[in-house]
């Protein structure tokens, strides 16, 4: 089952995901535990259907949660 209800505390946790930051980070920044953290993102990852944080963070753009990947017109 898919609910995508995602809530705004879960779209916060999410973009600090797709961002790369670490659960320490995350909870640091918001003031949170990082168990709590890690509770968000066990929730965020079942309501996306992801097995992790990349596929979650692909799932999310893909349905509009986060914007799409900017790709560089530069090679490094």
């Amino acid at each position: 089952m898919c609910t995508l209800d995602l809530t705004e505390r879960e779209l916060q946790l999410l973009r600090h995901l797709a961002a790369g930051r670490i659960y320490k980070e995350i909870a640091d920044e918001l003031h949170i535990s990082p168990h709590t953290v890690h509770a968000y993102v066990r929730k965020i990852y079942t309501k996306l259907q992801a097995s992790g944080r990349k596929e979650a963070i692909k799932r999310a753009r893909m349905l509009g949660y986060l914007p799409a990947k900017k790709y560089s017109s530069n090679p490094v």
